[in-house]
């Protein structure tokens, strides 16, 4: 069982560094196409027809995997004062919960990703005329990688987060 947790957490790992590097790149590409459709207008009085739909789409992509990155990390909004003066079994309770509730948003996540995916599939976008469950397929895949993270959370599988920053941080004193 411990040979499987290890192999599930380094996984995981993987996981979740390819993401921080696809949010790295859809960030760039989103800033690369805003500032080549930006430079093409003021400068050349015509722009990229499809500019503005792509940068759209990019961002729309670039945030809901950076928000997985940030459930993978504790990087969310969170109160931190209750639990530095309650007793230590209380903290585990409201840890717990906390992962419980992921889970359930996750769900949430997943369950209306698909629905808005399926119906959004018969339209598309007018620029690129690519269909317009591009845009939201990337809800029911991040959803997967929240809901895994609140999994391993719950059934204590210990991910070593601080690996992954160390890839990041090597350069930085």
């Amino acid at each position: 069982m411990n040979r499987l947790k290890e192999k599930t957490a380094l996984f995981m790992n993987r996981i979740h560094l390819g993401s921080i590097y696809l949010a790295m790149v859809l960030l760039v590409g989103m800033a690369i196409v805003i500032i080549i459709n930006v430079f093409m207008r003021y400068v050349l009085n015509s722009g990229l027809r499809w500019g503005e739909e792509v940068a759209k789409l990019l961002m729309v992509w670039f945030t809901f995997i950076a928000m997985a990155v940030g459930v993978k990390q504790g990087l969310h909004i969170s109160l931190h004062l209750l639990p530095k003066k309650l007793p230590l079994n209380i903290d585990k309770i409201l840890v717990v919960l906390k992962d419980f509730i992921t889970l359930i948003i996750g769900g949430v996540f997943f369950i209306y990703g698909i629905k808005l995916v399926q119906f959004t599939s018969r339209s598309i976008m007018p620029a690129t005329e690519w269909p317009s469950s591009i845009l939201y397929l990337i809800l029911p895949i991040a959803s997967i990688l929240i809901i895994s993270e609140a999994l391993m959370d719950i059934l204590g599988i210990e991910d070593y987060p601080e690996k992954i920053e160390a890839i990041f941080n090597k350069g930085i004193k």
